[in-house]
């Protein structure tokens, strides 16, 4: 028996809001997880000129897509972790973001990662002029692992805050801050 949460996730100015359905079977709550969703933050640094970006996805799924695209067997989050893990992180995330900041496409520079618990963060950053009026964001991380997946979006530029709420029929969405 499937039972739904809810969660609401509002902006600071209360502006926008998107609605997620969670299915969780009761029984399995302390197994794996049966939603598919990562969070990414994107905050614009004044004093850097980046667009800096984490973005936090569950482990399990992350080795799932990996070793369906890359062929292989891949564990991640071992003690001796190999090289190439890293490698197939880095080659994968970049593939499935893109960003444009008003109207100009955006480089985007893979930092590395950090396992924390169940998920991995990732961490990206993003050289731009100046604070972007209009940003388009395109995530597909895990969209071909499962048509279930959503990506959740946090923006923050200056002290204004939006959201995207991201999944396979709708990958890409655009926020202004004019």
């Amino acid at each position: 028996m499937f039972h739904r949460i809810i969660i609401y996730f509002l902006t600071a100015s209360l502006t926008v809001s998107a609605l997620i359905y969670f299915s969780l079977p009761l029984s399995n709550i302390n197994g794996a997880h049966k939603f598919y969703v990562s969070t990414s933050n994107i905050e614009f640094n004044s004093k850097s000129g980046n667009l800096e970006i984490i973005q936090r996805v569950f482990i399990d799924d992350l080795e799932a897509v990996l070793s369906a695209r890359y062929g292989s067997k891949i564990k991640l989050a071992m003690v001796d972790e190999p090289e190439k893990n890293a490698e197939f992180i880095r080659r994968y995330i970049l593939s499935q973001w893109r960003i444009l900041g008003d109207d100009q496409e955006l480089t985007l520079n893979y930092l590395g990662d950090e396992y924390d618990i169940d998920q991995i963060k990732i961490f990206i950053e993003v050289p731009v002029k100046e604070a972007p009026k209009v940003l388009f964001i395109e995530n597909k991380t895990l969209f071909d692992l499962t048509s279930d997946q959503q990506n959740i979006i946090h923006v923050k530029v200056g002290d204004q805050r939006r959201s995207l709420l991201l999944f396979s029929e709708n990958p890409n969405g655009v926020l202004n801050f004019k």
